[in-house]
């Protein structure tokens, strides 16, 4: 198995074939409705793998799937059972670009119906939701979720674990796969039409924030507000 892949052409993804094959426990990481995309993951073990594993299925049509795999194999359906899957399935067509993938593990079989898989091996950095969504020119707002789209806000820290982490004394660490919005206000302090954006201040609620943008709308060109992530 190389270490990063990705699989959307016919002839990578011949009927039958294995795909793919580890001998380590992997489960469901996230789901995004966006994009359609289904994410499943082997986390590092101490003393036995310190790399993580990120399997990413993109569009799905349907899953079956199970709660976790100790090992798994992931092929490609022969054709007999991508057809018995998709008759299954009412409204999902192998003519519009979707294949069935089988996943394999302890004697059962599961399969997700999907146009592309992939995947990637490495050590994921504490503050990045996996290999498959990190920031860019195209997206410069740091991602709080593993997969883009909208997030569902099952990670979204309190207030108090901001608060206590502002105020813990030694650096601990720990995944950063929660985080808390925090308000920055942003102003052009620019002069004769040549822009100069500075940073004004970061404000824990929304009403701070839109306070001290009223008191500086005046002095400045214009200012506005966006919210960003603090990661915990």
């Amino acid at each position: 198995m190389t270490a990063r892949a990705w699989l959307k052409q016919d002839h990578e993804l011949v009927p039958g074939a294995d795909i793919f094959r580890s001998n380590r426990r992997f489960a469901m990481e996230a789901y995004s409705a966006s994009h359609g995309q289904l994410l499943l993951r082997s986390n590092p073990v101490d003393d036995e793998h310190e790399t993580t594993i990120d399997l990413l299925f993109k569009p799905v049509a349907a899953i079956k799937i199970r709660d976790g795999y100790a090992g798994l194999v992931i092929r490609c359906a022969t054709v007999g059972e991508a057809g018995r899957i998709m008759m299954s399935l009412p409204g999902v067509h192998a003519d519009h670009g979707y294949r069935v993938f089988i996943l394999e593990s302890q004697g059962r079989s599961d399969y997700v119906v999907s146009m592309a898989v992939g995947w990637d091996e490495g050590i994921l950095p504490r503050i990045q939701g996996s290999f498959f969504n990190s920031a860019d020119a195209y997206m410069r707002r740091w991602p709080t979720d593993p997969l883009d789209g909208l997030n569902p806000g099952f990670n979204t820290a309190p207030v108090q674990d901001l608060v206590d982490a502002l105020n813990a004394e030694h650096h601990v660490q720990t995944r950063r796969d929660r985080f808390r919005y925090v308000f920055v206000l942003l102003a052009d302090v620019g002069q004769d039409d040549r822009p100069e954006i500075s940073g004004a201040g970061v404000f824990l609620t929304q009403e701070d924030a839109d306070e001290a943008q009223t008191l500086l709308a005046p002095k400045v060109a214009s200012c506005w507000i966006e919210m960003l992530p603090v990661a915990m």
